[in-house]
C-alpha cells in the first residue's frame, strides 16, 4: 500500500528536475496511470468495493520504474 504514495510523490518530484528525453521517460508511467485512474473512477461510480485495487497494483510498478530511471540518470552523469 505504500506504493501509491511513493508513486505519486515520485511522479510529481522527478519530472520537475529533468529535461529532454529524461523528462519524456519520467512521464511514461502516466500512459498507464491515467487510464487506470479513470477506470478506478468508473468502478467507484458503479459502487464497486474493489475500485482502488487496479491503482494499488499499478503504483508499485510505476514507483520502481521511476526509481530505476532516477538511478540510471544519476549513474549516467
Amino acid at each position: 500500500m505504500l506504493g501509491v504514495p511513493a508513486y505519486i510523490a515520485l511522479q510529481i518530484y522527478i519530472p520537475k528536475q529533468l529535461r529532454g528525453g529524461w523528462w519524456w521517460a519520467a512521464m511514461a508511467p502516466l500512459l498507464l496511470a491515467i487510464p487506470v485512474g479513470l477506470f478506478c473512477l468508473f468502478a467507484f461510480a458503479q459502487e464497486s468495493n474493489l475500485w482502488p485495487l487496479t491503482f494499488i497494483l499499478f503504483a508499485p510498478l510505476g514507483a520502481v520504474y521511476l526509481g530505476i530511471l532516477e538511478g540510471v540518470r544519476r549513474f549516467a552523469r
